[in-house]
């Protein structure tokens, strides 16, 4: 990448990393386009070379949010050797608490994406489709059913149990986000709220 290039590449993160800032504090009809160049310290005409709308800037956090919070896919030779449902669950689990941890952005994407799934379909076409795909609740379902049957994963209503799985990892974002300081609790209790009794004795 050529020092044009590079330059170019981290004035659009830049923008995208305030235009995140404001959405998650103001909404997205609460952000203005020329607050978010004034922040940037650039003029509004220069911020629509690198977005040409408000939407787009949306469309792009939304992307970046459902390729990095994903229920990862395990190769199949790992999930015939060591990939049991818990295990899968726990690996990613840990890679989400690590990049809170690591990345103070992340926390905030979390909470974004949690506006976006409310508002999206209504601010962009576009937003609404790929978060139409990407609901990891349901997406888990099937992984707890294989757990449950296997008997590590506890019993119970499978979409139910994803939903108290991701919504504690939700809530722990957003407090991490509104409060980078404090502890990070362990990916192991979180995926407690999986485990089978007997797992955990």
């Amino acid at each position: 990448m050529g020092k044009r290039a590079e330059q170019h590449e981290q004035r659009r993160l830049q923008l995208l990393q305030i235009a995140l800032d404001q959405f998650i504090t103001k909404g997205f009809y609460g952000t203005s386009t020329r607050e978010i160049s004034r922040i940037a310290g650039i003029s509004s005409g220069l911020m629509f070379n690198y977005f040409s709308t408000k939407e787009s800037l949306f469309e792009a956090l939304v992307e970046i949010g459902c390729s990095k919070l994903v229920l990862e896919k395990q190769e199949e030779q790992e999930e015939q050797e060591q990939g049991s449902p818990l295990f899968i669950l726990e690996k990613q689990i840990t890679g989400l608490m690590s990049m809170i941890r690591d990345q103070p952005q992340a926390a905030k994407m979390f909470v974004f994406m949690a506006y976006a799934s409310y508002n999206a379909a209504a601010i962009s076409a576009k937003a609404g489709e790929m978060l139409a795909g990407h609901d990891l609740i349901k997406q888990c379902v099937p992984l707890i059913e294989e757990g449950q049957r296997l008997g590590e994963i506890r019993r119970g209503n499978p979409l139910a149990l994803s939903i108290a799985f991701w919504c504690s990892v939700q809530g722990i974002a957003e407090e991490i986000a509104l409060n980078p300081s404090r502890p990070l609790p362990e990916a192991d209790w979180i995926v407690d709220i999986l485990r089978a009794k007997e797992e955990r004795e």
